[in-house]
């Protein structure tokens, strides 16, 4: 009678495609994260309403606090990854934009409703986007949604004073500070990165750091970064 050897290769297969399905991912894999603080080092001007109607206007007062919601940190080199849409608002009050500042994903809407009692007329003539929501009164809202990333500027038509500003991007990898300047990055790829610390008026502050897999990383920015002598 003749007997054949077992045959192991189906067996050594399913082990191996089961190692592969259930097995952790490698340590160099692991993502790490980047937790940090944004101070800024000088006064920061605001330009100041101006008006042609006889009425009186509130002064812009910005504490330093409120200035650090200006700011979107963020990876500069970040890898083109797949994101799921935000909402954001951008409100229209004592003829100012709240907040000035709205960091969102590709595919995101963001809405700007109208507190004040008249007419504005939100556009913008940015590269990225470009857009008229047409004049609406106070307690209506139009929206505009933002497909490709980048930095779109917004105004208001009737009130040349008024501006805001719409970062886009097609990564998770950005924020904006909370009111003491405290940031974090989370599932960040392991890797040498360049961090970008962006003001509206103080323009970009970067930073190079290497984030270790599974573990976090600190940087700290002061805007704008004093001239070396």
């Amino acid at each position: 009678m003749n007997s054949r050897p077992p045959n192991f290769a189906p067996l050594a297969i399913a082990v191996i495609g089961l190692t592969a399905v259930t097995g952790t991912r490698p340590a160099a894999q692991e993502p790490g994260s980047i937790r940090g603080r944004v101070s800024i080092g000088i006064p920061v001007t605001v330009k100041r309403a101006t008006s042609t109607y006889s009425r009186s206007i509130p002064t812009v007062a910005l504490a330093p606090e409120s200035e650090l919601r200006h700011v979107v940190v963020y990876l500069k080199d970040a890898p083109k990854t797949a994101v799921a849409p935000m909402h954001a608002e951008i409100r229209q009050r004592n003829e100012n934009f709240v907040p000035r500042v709205v960091a969102v994903t590709v595919g995101s809407e963001v809405d700007f409703p109208n507190d004040d009692p008249i007419y504005h007329n939100v556009f913008s003539l940015s590269r990225v986007k470009t857009f008229d929501l047409g004049r609406y009164p106070k307690g209506k809202s139009r929206g505009q949604r933002f497909d490709k990333p980048g930095v779109v500027k917004v105004f208001c038509q009737i009130h040349s004073h008024m501006s805001a500003t719409v970062m886009v991007f097609d990564h998770p990898w950005f924020a904006i500070p909370d009111e003491q300047g405290m940031f974090d990055l989370s599932a960040v790829p392991p890797g040498m990165h360049e961090v970008t610390a962006w003001h509206e008026r103080l323009g970009d502050t970067a930073l190079q750091i290497r984030i270790e897999p599974g573990r976090p990383s600190t940087i700290d920015f002061v805007l704008p970064v004093p001239a070396l002598p």
